[in-house]
């Protein structure tokens, strides 16, 4: 495996509701988000009604701009783009304003129509989930686009469904339900959509994250994150007391004050676009629109974000790139014949490869602590291409590899089946094998072969690798073949 191009981009997203400036490590097919800074401008407040933006806040937005302005200065960072979606693009004053942006930023703001806020959106799901089938929504202050990611994909299409857009309907739940179905009648994309729902935006993020509180779920990574029909039932009924109910309403403030009052607007805008649809759960996306300019400004080609991800984020040297596809070489016809665990032979394939780059993951670390901070790193870091279970059994198979019997923290137990369980068991004894006898080279495990024949697991190694057969090495061979229920051999020559 080549060293993946890295390189840095700054993206300003100039929305209806905020101004967000994110700065991006851009590593093969991993976009890592290492810089984030958001002000809730709110340029949209009072467009429905008054066609215009907020006074307040166009002063706050160019503000925030300058500030952007001088930390790219700082960091010489001169690859960046700055956009505006909805509401610059409805105002009647929404010129006016970009030449002010223009003028601040230095470079030129671009619009976005709303098929190309949508396509973008679609863009940013597709580099961050690995083979997505369904639709994507992008709920704005001002608009929600819709566009079908996987096959069948056509044109993007942007609903005035955002918050901002609906809070002049007023409070009654009964008005905004009508209201909301009406535009949603007309989407196109919706009346053909089949597959998952994946919801992009600030206010369905904080919709997750109050269903997490509700569901007592211990894995607080949003990327990734499914919600039932039931789920969302009990949460955006939580979401619609709020109207009424101050007891609702401070819970909604609890996870997120600046975004509670939005909540009632987005939790009936979801059920509605469900039960008009036939779409299939929800998964909750952190990337769209930014991640999607930035694929579309480098030009990179949408790829499966795993690999590249892990790398990315445990910042692995060519060594140990190196070492990390070797051991997946090495374990791999020891896993071949076991059943799939998630679909295929090639999607357990490549959660295998993942756990094997974050091998060596944790060498630098205490070697008291090794197995519990791999862990955690694994199980919260923010690669993305994996579903919640996934992510649990990498991180469960890196701790193995690090610990003989390592215990996870009860709470994430649940995250996984028992089946995936055993088997990230097996995977980190594996690992621990390989790790052992190569010294964590590379070039010495290429040259040794993990086999299974009828109830033996098989270690061979050339007559000039027989001194690498240490009792550690025979004794984690035997660990291995046991958690596989096999039988241990050696054979050199």
């Amino acid at each position: 495996m080549p060293f993946p191009n890295s390189h840095r981009v700054a993206i300003i997203d100039i929305g209806s509701n905020s101004v967000r400036l994110v700065i991006f490590d851009v590593l093969g097919g991993s976009i890592l988000p290492t810089f984030n800074e958001k002000v809730m401008a709110g340029l949209g407040v009072g467009l429905a009604k008054t066609g215009r933006l907020s006074a307040p806040g166009q002063e706050s937005a160019l503000s925030a701009l300058a500030r952007y302005r001088a930390i790219l200065k700082a960091l010489n960072l001169r690859n960046f783009q700055a956009v505006a979606t909805a509401a610059v693009r409805a105002a009647e004053d929404g010129t006016d304003f970009i030449r002010k942006a223009n003028r601040v930023l230095g470079r030129p703001v671009s619009v976005l129509s709303g098929e190309d806020e949508a396509r973008l959106s679609a863009l940013g799901v597709e580099a961050s989930f690995h083979q997505p089938q369904g639709v994507i929504g992008d709920l704005g202050g001002s608009s929600l686009e819709f566009m079908q990611v996987g096959k069948g994909k056509g044109k993007g299409e942007s609903l005035m469904l955002g918050p901002l857009s609906l809070m002049e309907v007023g409070n009654d739940p009964k008005d905004l339900r009508k209201a909301i179905r009406s535009e949603l009648k007309s989407s196109d994309v919706l009346a053909s959509a089949k597959g998952r729902f994946f919801a992009v935006g600030g206010a369905w993020r904080t919709f997750a994250k109050i269903n997490m509180e509700l569901e007592k779920y211990a894995l607080q990574v949003l990327h990734g994150y499914q919600m039932n029909q039931g789920q969302i039932a009990r949460t955006a009924k939580l979401c619609i007391d709020a109207l009424s109910n101050t007891a609702s309403r401070s819970m909604l403030e609890s996870v997120d004050k600046r975004r509670a009052k939005h909540m009632p607007i987005a939790a009936i805008v979801l059920e509605e676009l469900l039960s008009i649809s036939k779409l299939d759960g929800v998964s909750i996306s952190s990337a769209g629109l930014r991640e999607g300019v930035l694929t579309d400004l480098t030009g990179a080609a949408v790829s499966d974000p795993l690999l590249d991800g892990v790398i990315a984020f445990v910042r692995l040297d060519h060594n140990q790139i190196a070492f990390g596809q070797a051991l997946h070489e090495f374990i791999a016809p020891a896993f071949a014949p076991e059943a799939d665990l998630f679909g295929s032979p090639a999607a357990d394939v490549r959660i295998e490869q993942a756990a094997c780059m974050m091998s060596d993951s944790a060498g630098r670390f205490h070697p008291d602590h090794r197995a519990q901070m791999a862990y955690d790193q694994a199980l919260r870091a923010p690669y993305t291409g994996v579903s919640h279970a996934e992510r649990a059994m990498i991180a469960y198979a890196v701790g193995c590899r690090y610990q003989k019997d390592f215990k996870r923290p009860g709470e994430y137990v649940g995250l996984t089946s028992e089946p995936q369980a055993e088997r990230a068991k097996q995977l980190g004894s594996a690992m621990r094998l390989g790790a052992v006898f190569s010294g964590r080279s590379g070039p010495i495990l290429r040259r040794a072969k993990l086999s299974r024949e009828g109830d033996k697991l098989c270690l061979s190694v050339g007559k000039t690798d027989k001194a690498m057969i240490s009792e550690t090495v025979s004794r984690r061979l035997a660990q291995t073949a046991n958690a596989l229920r096999l039988q241990p051999d050696i054979r050199i020559g």
